[in-house]
């Protein structure tokens, strides 16, 4: 009963916490770390792979203060479809203590709009080395 207990408290706590499992990029890790250095950065391979969402990015605050994809999705290593609070907090920490305060479990996008989503086709999956990859057909 004791274990159920703390096992219970600690999966709330830790569902609670805000803290986001890391996802995996649609394009396999290891692929992108093989491709030419040129092409492992975010915006040359999403000019081409999903240009609405690089279209938006390029126009939007974000662009114009410089803030790259990596520093709200994350890397390979800790890549996030979705950013962790604790990403926004970086730039608008007393925005997002405020909003926390006020209503918490809240996230800054059930205000602002979120950048388009748009995926890259279901076979990026299947990609097995940097070789295959041509971003033009995804």
């Amino acid at each position: 009963m004791r274990v159920k207990t703390l096992s219970l408290l600690a999966g709330l706590l830790f569902a609670g916490s805000g803290v986001a499992m890391a996802d995996q990029h649609p394009v396999p890790p290891n692929v992108i770390k093989n491709l030419p250095p040129q092409q492992q950065q975010c915006r040359v391979c999403h000019q081409q792979t999903t240009p609405k969402v690089y279209k938006e990015w390029a126009r939007s605050r974000h662009a114009v203060a410089n803030v790259r994809c990596f520093q709200c999705h994350g890397t390979l290593d800790d890549f996030h479809k979705t950013p962790p609070i604790e990403k926004c907090m970086a730039c608008h920490f007393h925005e997002v203590e405020t909003m926390q305060k006020k209503k918490p479990g809240m996230k800054c996008w059930d205000c602002h709009q979120e950048h388009v989503f748009q995926f890259h086709g279901s076979s990026v999956k299947n990609l097995k080395s940097a070789k295959d990859f041509n971003p033009a057909q995804y």
